[in-house]
């Protein structure tokens, strides 16, 4: 059980396979630890592994990992989430907003051996493959060889996993099936004119 569990229990999860299946499917972690009176937050992708660990690494340079050997750490996983208008059910609702989270609390050890990143690197390539041309770590690569000393190794050992899924399960059957439809058909939206407007201001020359 959670340290500190959700403190509403009916979109609260324990059930280990949903929750691995969960992970695998939206990888991306929020990881939050605490340093010197501050907060530290990196986003970075990991993996499970079948002992119930998890492995990624980061940047050499992150502040959050760079000088430490280990740290307790609280990660989420998010995956999709929408508002829910009162439209979206069959019956009269008042609108909300539903999501699907995995809240993890953890400790993390930091890799700085190379052979245990470069074994790291290459899971990571095998569980992104999905075909056998798909890119895979060749240790005799150059751009390998000369990045392998500028990025760290995270081990991840959890302590408490729950899922936090709010889907209206708190309504009727056929409202909790209405709200998860405009979830997921709400997320196509386009938003292409603003992530070119984001890659374009993050892109500009920033003067001092």
């Amino acid at each position: 059980m959670s340290a500190c569990p959700f403190h509403y229990p009916q979109y609260r999860s324990t059930d280990k396979g949903l929750i691995d299946r969960f992970v695998d499917v939206f990888p991306l972690a929020m990881i939050t630890s605490h340093r010197d009176g501050q907060f530290l937050c990196s986003h970075i992708p990991l993996w499970r592994q079948p002992d119930g660990s998890l492995f990624g690494h980061v940047d050499g340079n992150n502040s959050q990992f760079k000088g430490e050997k280990s740290l307790s750490a609280q990660i989420v996983f998010m995956g999709p989430s929408a508002y829910i208008p009162p439209q979206a059910y069959v019956s009269r609702q008042l609108p909300t907003w539903n999501y699907l989270a995995v809240h993890m609390q953890a400790n993390i050890t930091v890799v700085d051996a190379p052979h245990q990143k470069l074994e790291i690197l290459e899971k990571t390539a095998k569980r992104l493959s999905e075909q056998p041309s798909d890119y895979q770590v060749d240790e005799r690569d150059p751009r390998v060889i000369s990045n392998l000393p500028h990025i760290l190794g995270l081990v991840i050992q959890p302590e408490n996993t729950e899922g936090r899924f709010k889907l209206s399960q708190d309504k009727s059957s056929p409202d909790s099936s209405a709200a998860l439809r405009w979830l997921l058909e709400n997320r196509k939206h386009d938003h292409a004119e603003l992530l070119m407007e984001l890659l374009h201001a993050a892109t500009k020359p920033h003067s001092n």
